[in-house]
């Protein structure tokens, strides 16, 4: 029962772990991307791999709200094209241009809001 009991503990501190990454916000990420190496070497900090994988959790999640306003049969906030190509630039400047007022707002916010502006549904 114990042993249950710690798998289940363990398995919400990892769980927590994750979502805790994908909450980065908008100020955490431009602090590393102002400290970040503009070559491919910048890939061997760990806080920029976190960003990168923020960021990419980020457009999952967005994917992922569009598909299920779909599946819902509701009009979703935004048409994202199935592949986006989109240069570590040009990530950086948009969430770079957040207001300092809404840079707390997490990765996930700044891009769906970016998604609903880049690709309205017509």
């Amino acid at each position: 029962m114990r042993l249950l009991a710690l798998i289940g503990v363990l398995t919400l501190m990892v769980a927590s772990g994750a979502m805790a990454q994908a909450q980065m916000t908008v100020r955490e990420f431009n602090q590393i991307a102002a400290n970040a190496p503009r070559d491919p070497s910048a890939f061997l900090r760990p806080s920029v791999r976190r960003a990168a994988t923020a960021t990419q959790n980020a457009f999952e999640a967005a994917r992922a709200e569009e598909a299920a306003a779909r599946r819902a049969g509701r009009t979703p906030p935004y048409c994202m094209p199935e592949r986006i190509r989109l240069s570590p630039d040009e990530i950086v400047a948009r969430m770079q241009a957040v207001p300092a007022a809404r840079q707390n707002q997490t990765l996930n916010q700044a891009v769906r809001s970016w998604m609903v502006e880049r690709y309205p549904c017509r």
